[in-house]
């Protein structure tokens, strides 16, 4: 019911009742010392925070429940839960700490002579070595986990030996021999019968005649295979392929009616696909914020019944001894320990809440940057392929003009142009190219109206530059605090300006707006600033406001330069 739960959980994005669950049944299963069945569990809940992207909770959860498998001489679960180390190292391209871990698991597996393990782990380093170009051992891989899966593996596995092959003598570019190995995958691929092989399969020969024998006919034929084997399936990333390949197809048998279709199956599924990821980034993000967070009030009240249990065995032992003799002396000492406690937890609350949202803000740009640079280097590069595509078609046959063409190129044109503007948004290019003073230079020319004027002053270099983690950050900070002049400052007038002494960045930023009472405004700042404050803070800086009711106000901002 265990893993039946879990998967339950998680086919239906329910990721957090997923962990608690799996928290609870590790919890009985440590009572009950099932060590065995503990790490299983730990395996799962590591898997839940490498599909969150969480590498560094996985990789903790891990190394925990490779502490208990070494402890209780646990072989089996050792050596799967080495494989699962190196592959999130891999993951974080922690390359030697990868393979590190694999080969552990390797000879671990081959000690107890368990050939399905030791083959599991060798694909591990297969794939490391073949996409570092290190042929040499990628072939002596590739020829173990062959010789396993001859001697007693599945279908299953000789398919992915035969396959390793195959991917090998394509990238060394021995077709011939490749070509053989590809059509011994698709025996193996059919005959264990995995939709999910058969398909990579199928385009990895459908790419063979595409690419090397030219046969676009045969191409056709497997890429429609693929299609009309999953015909429920028409958003998801293989199916976004084949649509493209297909019109990549149909372009070289000069079927420009097909290619064109395909072609719009293929955008309308890469958008979707687009809409789907960032949903489910976004979600990701949020699951693991409500986590962060459950984890941080576990923590904090398991310390405040702690220091409760403690203070109270301590209070009663006072009452009992010198009740008689210091009553009074009780009373002071009970208020100056509440005190402190109060200031201890206020301090703690303050630290929490500061972690919170650097974790948030370093959440919310790290999306920013990922999201531009999808936009920028994968959806605005295939859109104008597509355009391409329609240019060399028109200019081909000049003498045709079709409404469609003209009205697919304005479409494509309108979304290339949004997806431009949105990656610009996210992330200005100006602050990629020219840096941080160019950027805050641009940023106060763009604001600047007919009801307001920002005049930017900087004593630094122009051409200087710094790391584009610290660029990014103070670009928002002061991107902020001009935002927060123009909704509610009432300003004319608003001056930045910029400084550098001794590895410190000084920024100023003052407008001659309504002002406002600093001290009863402290407690009751708006999110935006508090982040800014957080932020400058967590980059070993200070902000000093000041301000008075119709006189402006004045902000200093000074924070240390990274090496």
């Amino acid at each position: 019911m265990g893993s039946d739960s879990t998967n339950y959980y998680m086919e239906r994005h329910q990721e957090l009742k997923a962990l608690r669950y799996l928290q609870r049944e590790s919890e009985l299963l440590y009572h009950d010392k099932n060590y065995t069945e503990l790490c299983h569990k730990s395996i799962h809940k590591a898997q839940i925070y490498t599909q969150l992207k969480d590498y560094s909770k996985a990789t903790k959860i891990l190394f925990n429940a490779l502490q208990i498998a070494e402890k209780e001489k646990l072989l089996l679960q050792e050596a799967i839960i080495l494989k699962h180390i190196g592959i999130c190292f891999e993951q974080t391209k922690n390359i030697k700490q990868a393979i590190y871990y694999l080969r552990r698991s390797e000879k671990s597996a081959y000690a107890q002579e368990n050939d399905t393990l030791s083959a599991w782990a060798q694909q591990g380093l297969f794939k490391i070595f073949t996409e570092k170009n290190n042929l040499d051992s990628a072939r002596f891989y590739m020829k173990r986990i062959l010789h396993i899966a001859k001697n007693n593996g599945t279908n299953h596995q000789k398919y992915i030996g035969y396959s390793n092959f195959a991917a090998y003598y394509l990238k060394t570019k021995e077709y011939e021999t490749a070509k053989k190995y590809l059509d011994t995958t698709l025996l193996y691929a059919k005959a264990s019968h995995n939709l999910n092989s058969l398909n990579n399969t199928r385009n990895n020969i459908a790419y063979y005649y595409l690419e090397v024998e030219k046969n676009y006919k045969k191409a056709e034929k497997l890429f429609l295979e693929i299609l009309a084997s999953k015909p429920n399936d028409t958003i998801s990333l293989s199916t976004s392929d084949t649509y493209l390949n297909l019109s990549y197809v149909y372009e070289k048998m000069n079927d420009f009616r097909k290619a064109n279709i395909y072609l719009n199956k293929y955008i309308d599924n890469t958008e979707a696909l687009f809409n789907e990821r960032v949903s489910s980034e976004l979600r990701d993000t949020e699951t693991k914020y409500k986590i962060y967070k459950i984890e941080d009030n576990y923590k904090t009240k398991e310390q405040l019944l702690k220091d409760k249990e403690a203070r109270n065995k301590k209070l009663l032992y006072i009452f009992i001894t010198l009740f008689a003799f210091c009553s009074i002396l009780f009373y002071f000492f009970y208020q100056n320990m509440r005190l402190k406690q109060k200031n201890k937890l206020k301090d703690v609350n303050n630290k929490i809440q500061q972690n919170i949202i650097n974790a948030t803000i370093d959440g919310q740009e790290f999306e920013r940057k990922r999201i531009a640079g999808i936009l920028h280097d994968s959806i605005s590069a295939l859109l104008s392929s597509a355009s391409l595509h329609l240019m060399a078609y028109e200019t081909t046959h000049l003498d045709e003009s079709s409404p469609e063409l003209i009205k697919t190129r304005a479409i494509i044109k309108e979304a290339h142009d949004k997806i431009r503007d949105l990656s610009h948004t996210l992330i200005p290019p100006v602050l990629e190219k020219l840096g941080l003073l160019s950027a805050l230079q641009d940023l106060c020319e763009k604001n600047s109206n007919t009801l307001i004027q920002f005049e930017f002053t900087n004593h630094i270099a122009k051409e200087s530059r710094y790391n584009s983690e610290f660029e990014m950050k103070m670009y928002f900070i002061v991107a902020e605090l001009l935002n927060n002049i123009i909704k509610h400052s009432q300003a004319s007038k608003a001056f930045i300006s910029v400084e550098q002494n001794n590895k410190q960045l000084f920024i100023n930023v003052e407008d001659n707006g309504a002002g406002f009472d600093t001290k009863k405004t402290e407690h009751k700042e708006g999110f935006g600033l508090t982040q800014i404050k957080a932020r400058i803070r967590s980059m070993k800086g200070s902000i000093t406001i000041n301000s008075k009711p119709n006189t402006g106000t004045l902000i200093y901002i000074k924070v240390e330069l990274p090496d």
